[in-house]
């Protein structure tokens, strides 16, 4: 079968700008190079307490050996800590060509955005197009070190004016109060400073609010300028002069690099795309403004979008909560589905095993669960609207083969809570586009929560099975123990009596007990007892109760059961006992004694009656075999 070429790819959060644009980026360039994408995402570094402990669970979703390369968006990630495994990972178990996008130094050939340098294209702009001399740098103490990359560019823009730089470099920390301790004093200079060059566009857009407050008017006054292009900053009015962010280029470069290391070409170990100055008016340029009523009624679809899925969320909550059976939670999650924009393939897959119990708690049982086999079911899997059935897969493989065949990019989720790793979602959107919103986090943490509750739904079933087993069956034999025997006796003596039917009580006890723990210890007397025990389990029909009662003492209550059925019981007891005995070559031989009472019961409070009397009887045969073996 044709194996399409595939390109890995890990990045963190989604759902940011950032994320999706660099994401495009790379699916474009890689389709027209013939790979198919599956990105793999987590949200690590959230504050969302133990349930994000599984986030480490992406590690396990990949195939690497399906992979003709990687693309590792190290910048993408909160906890260092992921990154860092994530890249472990890749250099132990890969060996295709591994492409990073990060801005530090990497183990692998990088590209990085170099979006310092256009500081200094900036104040070139502001001081050759429109002649200003007196600038200041405002940058943000919570970001030192980008802070004084942007900073050091700016003073070269300066020294390549000819200005001179003393007193021209300010700090806040972004807040409001922060950069009104850093300009109050500039501004009761006369004259004022020309132009201000903030560290990033968030900060700039609080200047400008900042100084009209007093009566400073932008860019009549003062020009203000930023750094990264916010869409926001390119709907006020005036609009923000500020520096291109090429995300798109980013994505399409790290796929050029890959492509090139795919064909043994020498890649070098960092290459930069270059952002660029992009001129608006509020450096006192003629540009345009924006479309204020576009923006927002873009801004009002927005805020309905986020109260609908809001709503849906909460919806989609309320409904899952309830559910204990899997079957009826995918069916809800297929109508959910039909909600999500844009999806045009969902496949939810969940390890074999998935609701195995925690490892701490197989330690009520005495052998644990059984591990799971090295299969992924595929339990939901909806595609252009219509449900596929359900089926299992190799591990080895993120998907059945049969779904890669139309080539659509994939975006695989996690499903975890805290430690437990349940499977992963599979999503492909319309057009190849990265159509994972923010409030998918919301949908995702829905469907985990509710396979973390159907988890722990038969972990306590379990667990209640496990102690009723602990307080009414005998650990030594399997039998009942005195509790369950109790329990169990009582209504079905009550039904004889009912149907006036004939029930028999019977009573066993092991002879010579003493003397095999004496002679031989005592887990030789304990493997006696469980031969005993064996003996009256393989002599009587299911419908027997059976049950130790403690010591050599055994108890029957048998249904349909009378004097002569009873005798045929002992008997088959006996030569249970006198095969073992002829079989095996213990130095000591296993016996027991016998006794019954069987008849029509006329009341409950006959059942303690007739084992006294089946009591009675077996001493009467014990004291017949001690009499038996005195004469020998």
């Amino acid at each position: 079968m044709y194996r399409r070429k595939r390109l890995g790819v890990f990045v963190s959060h989604i759902y940011g700008d950032y994320q999706r644009r660099l994401c495009a980026g790379i699916i474009r360039r890689a389709k027209e190079y013939g790979y198919q994408v599956e990105i793999f995402t987590s949200n690590d570094g959230e504050d969302v307490g133990d349930y994000g402990l599984g986030e480490y669970s992406l590690l396990h979703i990949p195939d690497l050996n399906r992979c003709d390369g990687v693309i590792l968006a190290s910048s993408t990630y909160l906890l260092t800590e992921m990154a860092e495994k994530i890249k472990e990972m890749l250099q132990e178990q890969f060996r295709g060509p591994v492409i990073a996008i990060e801005q530090n130094s990497s183990p692998f050939p990088r590209v990085a955005l170099e979006n310092n340098s256009p500081v200094k294209d900036l104040v070139l702009h502001l001081g050759r197009v429109h002649g200003y001399t007196r600038m200041l740098y405002l940058g943000n103490q919570n970001y030192p070190d980008f802070s004084s990359l942007r900073r050091d560019f700016f003073l070269e823009g300066l020294s390549a004016l000819g200005l001179p730089a003393e007193g021209c470099v300010l700090t806040c920390d972004g807040t409001q109060q922060g950069i009104s301790s850093a300009l109050s004093a500039v501004l009761e200079q006369n004259p004022l400073p020309q132009a201000i060059v903030c560290y990033n566009d968030a900060l700039a857009l609080d200047v400008i609010g900042f100084l009209r407050a007093r009566g400073v008017r932008v860019p009549g006054q003062v020009a203000v300028t930023g750094l990264d292009t916010l869409a926001f900053g390119q709907q006020t009015s005036p609009v923000l002069t500020s520096v291109t962010f090429p995300i798109q280029t980013l994505g399409e470069t790290a796929v050029e690099l890959f492509f090139s290391a795919s064909k043994g070409e020498t890649v070098p170990p960092v290459t930069y795309v270059y952002a660029s100055p992009s001129i608006g008016a509020s450096c006192g340029c003629s540009v345009n403004a924006p479309d204020a009523y576009a923006y927002a009624r873009f801004l009002d679809k927005a805020i309905v979008r986020r109260e609908t899925e809001l709503i849906q969320n909460m919806n989609m909550a309320a409904n899952l909560q309830g559910v204990d059976d899997l079957d009826k939670g995918m069916d809800l999650i297929a109508d959910f589905v039909k909600k999500l924009p844009h999806c045009r393939q969902f496949y939810l897959c969940l390890y074999d095993g998935w609701d195995r119990m925690p490892g701490r708690l197989q330690e009520f049982f005495p052998s644990g669960e059984p591990q799971g086999s090295d299969t992924v079911l595929l339990k939901l899997a909806i595609k252009d609207g219509r449900r596929l059935p359900e089926c299992t897969f190799p591990r080895r493989s993120t998907l059945p083969d049969y779904l890669y065949e139309d080539g659509s990019s994939f975006l695989y989720a996690s499903l975890f809570f805290a430690g437990q790793h349940f499977g992963y979602l599979a999503l492909s959107f319309d057009g190849d586009t990265v159509g994972y919103d923010f409030a998918f986090v919301s949908w995702l943490f829905n469907v985990n929560n509710m396979l973390k509750s159907l988890c722990d739904k038969k972990n306590l079933g379990l667990l209640a099975d496990r102690l009723e087993a602990l307080y009414t069956r005998d650990e030594l034999t399997g039998l009942m123990n005195r509790q369950g025997f109790g329990r169990a006796a009582a209504p079905v003596f009550e039904q004889a009596v009912a149907d006036k039917k004939t029930i028999c009580a019977m009573m066993f006890d092991l002879d010579g007990l003493k003397h095999i723990n004496d002679a031989y210890g005592h887990p030789e007397g304990d493997f006696a007892i469980r031969v005993l025990a064996r003996a009256l389990k393989n002599s009587v029909e299911e419908t027997c109760l059976c049950a130790r009662q403690g010591g050599d003492e055994f108890q029957l209550l048998v249904p349909d059961c009378d004097g002569q059925a009873a005798a045929q019981i002992l008997e088959k007891v006996q030569k249970y006992l006198d095969n073992y005995n002829r079989l095996h070559t213990k130095e000591y031989l296993v016996q027991a004694s016998g006794g019954y009472s069987a008849r029509v019961p006329q009341s409950p409070a006959e059942l303690s009656e007739m084992f006294r009397e089946a009591d009675r009887e077996m001493y009467r045969m014990k004291q017949k075999h001690q009499e038996a073996s005195a004469l020998k």
